[in-house]
């Protein structure tokens, strides 16, 4: 195991969710280096919406870089015109505001290393924040998973401490911030507000998790069976392929659904 790389890796919401689910798993994909193809073992149909997620990802920002769509729809499938033509509709690129598709950031401060990249950050003509973050999994999730998830918890922490150069007052207070997940597939927003006494608790969580890591000696593998199950790296833990597979969010630029999170304890 690579430990140096424990003391330069950036967290991302991706890397502590993985640990929370499983510290080896963790380990093997971060601290080894130990990586699948993103297809590896997967039928059909699930190769089918990771590539109708990683599209739509990709014209979603070309869409905002260029204030308008140069594509032609013959070139798409009726589904994915109709997403984005449902996306345009919710979110138009207009005049006023700014916007910022793919945006990272990244903190290093006080042993806190962690960052968030935004499918779209946009900046209204008033002064406020706004996170996207796009969906294209075929179930859906409830408010209260969305912000209760790590997700949530990092990129509004992040935007408020790193994003200040993009706030008109140099600094932006977590009243001026809010995250909305939104899925082509249901048309509907989940907008999640942001509070000082939130940014201090979140402050805290990661600060806390990151140290935890940081100080762990040994990467245990987690007992639960149904995370192994689902685990790429089953076939080295247990000589067994996963009977369902997961892929890992950053990989894609598209997040599944982890049904595990709400049984986090942070």
């Amino acid at each position: 195991m690579n430990r140096a790389k424990l003391k330069e890796l950036y967290f991302s919401k991706s890397a502590l969710a993985t640990y929370e689910q499983c510290p080896l798993r963790f380990r093997r994909r971060y601290l080894d280096g130990l990586y699948w193809g993103r297809d590896w073992g997967m039928e059909q149909e699930e190769r089918t919406v990771i590539e109708q997620g990683i599209l739509f990802h990709d014209l979603a920002n070309r869409y905002y870089r260029q204030g308008k769509m140069l594509v032609d729809k013959e070139l798409l499938t009726d589904q994915m015109v109709e997403w984005l033509e449902s996306l345009i509709n919710y979110r138009p690129y207009l005049e006023g505001g700014t916007f910022l598709p793919e945006q990272e950031f990244r903190i290093n401060q006080a042993g806190l290393r962690i960052l968030a990249k935004f499918d779209l950050l946009y900046i209204t003509p008033e002064g406020k924040a706004i996170i996207y973050e796009w969906k294209t999994s075929p179930k859906p999730t409830k408010q209260l998973y969305r912000r209760k998830a790590i997700q949530t918890k990092v990129y509004r922490y992040v935007l408020c401490k790193a994003g200040g150069s993009y706030s008109p007052t140099g600094c932006w207070k977590p009243e001026d911030i809010q995250m909305i997940y939104w899925n082509p597939r249901f048309k509907k927003e989940q907008v999640i507000s942001y509070t000082e006494e939130q940014f201090k608790d979140d402050q805290e969580l990661l600060i806390s998790k990151i140290k935890q890591i940081e100080e762990t000696k040994e990467f245990i593998a987690t007992s639960d069976q149904e995370i192994c199950a689902r685990c790429e790296y089953s076939p080295v833990c247990h000589g067994e392929p996963a009977i369902e597979l997961e892929v890992e969010e950053e990989d894609l630029d598209l997040d599944f659904d982890w049904e595990s999170i709400d049984q986090f304890q942070f």
